[in-house]
């Protein structure tokens, strides 16, 4: 079943619209006339109903009018189940008066929710009439309680009139209404208006009415006198609620116009009479609507509105729809049902037709057939298009046509409409199709597009819907032409072809029509191959300290093109360098260095290129003495009794290696054979010893190797500098106090520099590291002060002139005597709300045993028990500042008291703060959380990665929210925060929130190659941008080729240089792609980007690409060739293209910036250093 309802205008009773849509399942038994019950031998004493249990999908529902009696719903109560049924037939049933009252058995879960109850059917239970001008005539008036165990074999109800019952109630509704409102104005209130049931709730009380009298049913209401003094205000209530329902139920049935084959208006009236007061109530009105196929009621409108657009109706088809009403909770019956029909519209488009026969003259066309959309079809139009319009064929009753009297081989376009009585409807989609005709030509012969040493590409052209045979013949083999291709394509690769040899060629191309005959014969060559590597260069007669000659055979395998020059290459240890190029086969080597072994190579080359290196052959030249070194140079300033040398290599190690150096050295004014050896060894620096303070010397250094020494270096001459004092003797000590000491010492011998001041140093250990300075000055004595009691000491001095400091005198050892306990030092605490915990260092006990501790904390002391260096103190205030401070006993009393210090109770821990993802990306993620403590409050988060056993931290800090970087795509991470504040301490930990990254798109591609067309193999040829029809020209085409990115395909755009707007040109999973036809001297950018699982990179750089002149191009034939020979030997770079400058990557950007960072640092690092230095 078809229809979608569309509110039409307003006219409701107000209030948003509760729209639901779905199929009209009611969840109890209902009673439909006989005419359609499916079983009716389950109630044999009401012949005229029958009942419909609900199940999904399997629920005949009524379709219409005469099928849908007037159904009352539940209406629940403490004790009681009463079923509403309408019954249209006047008799009462004898075995069943109106007392029975079935009890309630349904539970509450048993009721369905407000958005999937079906539509309710509620009718007047008190057997009143109403007005006869707002009911309609024809609605059913008789209701009746049916108990559930009499529902199937119960007899039909009492007959009631309702007329003048509904007429009373409505004046009853009008009289409260008013009432209300005079009381409201008044200020009066109603005394159960506050804690009673609502004015309309749909639950009834037992009070009152039990039974009845005369023909009163048993769910009717007792009337009395009418309003009385002596009637409750619950009961108007009740009453009022019966008129609502009995004012839902009685709605007219809706109208039907503008009836369309696909849509129609329905329309209907407020269920409000005239004269009465509207009720603070929402109306909702569900439309359903059924048709006669489907047997089924759907819901396809619900709202306040007074009309509804029913569209997407089947033409030719009868539907039914009928009204519903609710207020609130409260469901009135459905109305009569409206049946309406569809008109007929003329049919749908048949599919295209196809072929079946074809011949030079007749095409046999076939098509199926086409929905008649409620019309019957009459006959088909068929129309033909032999090129200047469709025009009409035939109108033929069947679904077949054979269009006679075409001409051969020519193309015609058909379509086809099928016609009803309401016209002619849509025209298919075309067909295109050919008659038969005379066999094809003889084609073009094949053109060679490239050659290689063992295959040859050819290509030629289509004219039509065409199969081409090709034949090759090889002279060699003697066997004639003999096919090697068979195929609808317009190019081959002959493979497995022998080199520098002709084949003929020549094709034939084949229809549906026949054969045609061979084209003419072409011959095209392989090319020659590249020839082998000549044998290994030689030497040839003596070899000398600077040259020699070297000889070599040709190659094995000339690659069928004569050898045109060899090139002979030499290595001496800086990499191979040409040292002949020609056409003989001997060359002299000379310029060489002597001892040294030289590498050598030789390789030839003929049309086809150059032959592979031959195997290396090693010339070592003779060897000679070393030469001269440089002259030594002082490494730093001479000293008293040494110098520090370095000289330089001899530029010539005579071909072999080094033995050693020698160093000399004699006083300035002393012949060469007083000179001693002062070093040798293989390093070029050394340390000349044994000299004396303030002399003068000159040096000279002497290399040699396994043939002899060299020359002497020139001499260097230098002066030793003064030598510091010696050290004094062991000072003299003599004990003042536990805290005091006094040094004396005698003056050393001062060198020849007079003694400028003396050092005394002092140590606890007797270890060289742990000397300190206590005295600098002139004099030979000093009082050493704040020593420790009952401690040992070591004491030595030194002296220092203008040529340094001197030795170290011996050790001097004092040990003061006992004293009272140090001061404690130290003091930390541990806080809680309500105690300190007080802990130090423990002190020195200066030679008695520390006893105990006192504690003062403010004006309170403690002590503690034993020397434990440690108190707890109870009893504090929380969030108090204390002052602390702390002393030792031993057995000479009580020690220096520590630093004071404050300590402060801390209130309790912040709760640990909620966690939650922000912001979430394939590499990181944003982390935020709610704030827990206090002012000042600190937030430790920590992550454990899924491979990890611990929680580690990412982030500590105030603020509440955090970004980790570096993370994995697709993997799931655990966080959890700890809150702590100052005063409060650390909390605990949150529990572990488990976030998981998504994937990460692919990186971004270099910027794209561009290669020349013709440097590319064929095999390895890209697709192409161009037609398939055309030959490529290699000027007009270019490589266009990228890295690969593993499991990624790509998308290639190129643009115009000029005004940048790129297009789409490549898509797929290879790596490179051939752009062809492109415009001579213009200037393009090509840019490529991957994609992968969905997700895409960025753009690569734009990759520049010049295309070259018109006038560029080489001529055809073997003119071609050479011209494209010699534009490959002269390259020249397009500006702005792939040749030209390379684009930096973004890690090159960054190291240049870091580099520029770098030098920018040192600058100002030494401007600052020369704006610091004093000025002389």
């Amino acid at each position: 079943m078809v229809g979608v309802g569309v509110a039409e205008g307003g006219g409701g009773s107000g209030g948003p619209a509760d729209s639901y849509y779905g199929e009209y399942y009611p969840p109890e038994s209902y009673y439909v006339p006989q005419e359609i019950c499916q079983h009716p031998q389950q109630h044999p004493q009401h012949p005229h109903m029958c009942t419909v249990h609900t199940e999904y999908a399997g629920m005949p529902v009524v379709t219409s009018a005469t099928m849908m009696p007037q159904l009352m719903p539940q209406v629940m109560d403490e004790s009681l189940r009463h079923y509403l049924v309408p019954h249209p037939h006047p008799q009462a049933h004898p075995h069943h008066g109106p007392h029975h009252q079935p009890p309630h058995h349904q539970p509450p879960h048993h009721q369905p929710p407000p958005h999937h109850q079906p539509p309710h059917h509620y009718g007047p239970t008190n057997g009143a009439g109403g007005p006869q001008h707002f009911y309609g005539a024809g609605y059913p008036p008789h209701y009746h309680h049916v108990p559930p165990h009499h529902m199937q074999h119960s007899p039909p109800p009492s007959v009631f009139q309702k007329d003048e019952r509904t007429q009373r109630q409505y004046s009853k509704l009008k009289q409260k209404l008013e009432r209300k409102q005079t009381n409201r104005n008044n200020g009066v209130v109603e005394m159960n208006s506050g804690a009673s049931t609502p004015s309309l709730s749909p639950r009834k009380e037992l009070n009152g009415r039990g039974g009845g009298s005369g023909g009163a049913s048993s769910g009717a209401w007792s009337e009395g006198e009418g309003s009385s003094a002596g009637a409750s205000v619950q009961d108007d209530d009740e009453n009022d609620m019966q008129a609502v329902l009995d004012m839902l139920s009685t709605i007219r049935k809706p109208q039907v116009s503008e009836i369309t084959p696909t849509s129609a208006l329905v329309q209907w009236n407020s269920p409000y009479p005239d004269g009465v007061p509207v009720p603070n109530l929402e109306l909702t009105y569900d439309l359903l609507l059924g048709d006669r196929d489907v047997k089924r009621y759907k819901a396809i409108y619900s709202g306040p509105s007074l009309s509804c657009r029913v569209r997407d109706l089947k033409p030719g088809c009868e539907y039914s729809v009928c009204l519903q009403i609710r207020a609130g909770e409260v469901t009135g019956a459905a109305s009569e049902a409206a049946t309406f029909r569809a008109p007929a519209a003329p049919p749908a488009a048949p599919p295209a037709p196809r072929v079946t026969q074809r011949a030079r003259a007749s095409l046999q066309l076939r098509w199926q057939a086409a929905a008649d959309r409620g019309a019957r079809v009459l006959h088909y139009l068929l129309q033909l298009d032999a090129g200047d319009g469709f025009a009409e064929l035939a109108r033929p009753r069947t679904r077949q046509h054979t269009a006679a009297g075409l001409r051969p081989q020519t193309q015609y376009r058909f379509r086809v409409a099928a016609v009803n009585e309401c016209g002619r409807g849509d025209w298919s989609e075309e067909t295109v199709a050919w008659t038969a005709g005379s066999p094809p030509p003889a084609p073009a012969p094949p053109a060679l597009c490239s050659s290689a040493p063992r295959t040859l590409a050819l290509a030629w052209e289509r004219r039509a819907d065409e199969e081409f045979t090709l034949q090759m013949d090889d002279a060699a083999r003697g066997h004639g032409f003999l096919p090697v291709y068979s195929g609808p394509e317009r190019s081959y690769e002959c493979t497995g072809l022998c080199r520098a040899t002709d084949y003929r060629f020549r094709l034939r191309c084949e229809t549906a029509d026949g054969q045609g005959p061979w084209s003419t014969e072409v011959t095209y060559r392989t090319l020659p191959e590249r020839p082998s590597a000549p044998g290994r260069p030689s030497p040839r007669g003596k070899i000398h300290s600077r040259a020699f000659r070297l000889r070599w055979d040709p190659p094995g395998d000339d690659g069928g093109a004569a050898v045109a020059s060899y090139t002979l290459e030499i290595d001496g240890g800086e990499g191979y360098r040409p040292a002949y190029q020609g056409s003989d086969r001997e060359a002299h080597c000379d310029r060489l260095q002597p001892g040294t072994p030289y590498k050598a190579r030789v390789r030839c080359a003929n049309e086809a290129g150059d032959s592979e290196w031959s195997a290396t052959e090693t010339v070592t030249t003779e060897a000679t003495c070393p030469g001269a070194c440089g002259a030594p140079e002082p490494a730093a300033t001479a000293r008293a009794t040494l110098l520090a040398l370095r000289w330089r290599a001899p530029a010539c190690s005579g071909g072999v290696p080094l033995a050693d150096y020698r160093v000399e050295v004699a006083e300035a004014d002393a012949d060469a054979a007083a000179a001693r050896l002062a070093y040798i060894g293989a390093a070029n620096e050394c340390v000349v010893r044994e000299l004396a303070p303030g002399r003068r010397y000159r040096v000279w250094v002497t290399a040699t190797n396994r043939v002899g020494a060299g020359p002497q270096s020139p001499p260097l001459e230098f002066t030793t500098a003064a030598a510091p004092p010696d050290a004094p003797p062991a000072p003299t000590a003599v004990v003042e106090g536990p805290r005091s000491a006094r040094l004396e010492w005698a003056a050393p011998a001062d060198n020849g520099a007079s003694i400028l001041d003396y050092r005394l140093e002092m140590s606890a250990t007797d270890v060289d590291d742990a000397f300190s300075e206590v005295y600098r000055g002139g004099d030979t004595t000093c009082l050493v002060s704040k020593l420790a009691p009952f401690s040992p000491y070591f004491f030595r001095v030194c002296a220092t002139n203008s040529a340094g400091r001197g030795g170290w005198s011996g050790v001097r050892d004092v040990f003061t005597p006992r004293a009272t306990p140090a001061a404690p030092t130290g003091l930390r605490h541990e806080s809680t709300a309500d105690s300190l915990r007080l802990y130090w260092r423990t002190p020195a006990g200066h030679g008695a045993e520390i006893l105990k501790y006192r504690v003062e904390v403010d004006t309170d002391a403690y002590e503690t028990e034993g020397p434990t260096p440690e108190r707890v103190v109870d009893g504090l205030a929380p969030n108090t500042v204390y002052r602390v401070r702390v002393a030792a006993f031993n057995e000479l009393g009580l020690g220096d008291w520590s630093e004071e210090c404050k300590a402060a109770t801390r209130p309790m821990p912040p709760a640990p703060p909620q966690i939650r993802c922000a912001q979430v990306a394939h590499n990181f993620m944003k982390l935020e959380w709610n704030a827990t403590g206090g002012e000042g409050a600190q937030y430790c988060v920590e992550m454990r990665a899924p491979e990890a056993r611990e929680f580690r931290a990412v982030y500590r800090g105030p603020a509440r929210s955090c970004k980790v970087k570096k993370l994995r795509e697709s993997t799931s991470y655990a966080f959890r925060v700890q809150a702590s504040d100052e005063r409060g301490g650390r909390g605990g930990w949150s529990a572990p929130c488990v976030l998981p990254t998504p994937a990460a798109p692919p990186p971004a591609p270099r910027a794209p190659a561009l290669l020349p067309a013709h440097a590319v193999p064929p095999a390895a040829a890209p697709a192409s941008s161009a037609s398939p029809a055309a030959v490529p020209s290699a000027s007009r085409a270019m490589v266009v080729a990228w890295e690969a990115i593993e499991g990624a395909n790509y998308v290639l755009q190129c643009a115009r240089a000029k005004d940048a707007i790129f297009k789409q040109v490549y898509s797929g999973g290879e790596t490179q792609f051939q752009l062809e036809e492109l415009e001579a001297g213009a200037e393009y950018l090509v840019r490529v980007m991957a994609v992968r699982g969905g997700l895409a990179s960025a753009w690569s750089a734009a990759a520049r690409l010049a295309a070259p002149a018109a006038g560029a191009g080489g001529a055809g034939g073997a003119g071609g060739a050479a011209g494209a020979g010699a534009a490959a030997a002269r390259p020249r770079r397009a500006r702005g293209g792939a040749g030209g400058a390379r684009a930096l990557s973004s890690r090159q950007v960054a190291l240049l910036l870091a580099g520029g960072l770098v030098l920018l640092a040192v600058v100002v690092a030494v401007l600052v250093q020369r704006c610091m230095e004093p000025r002389p």
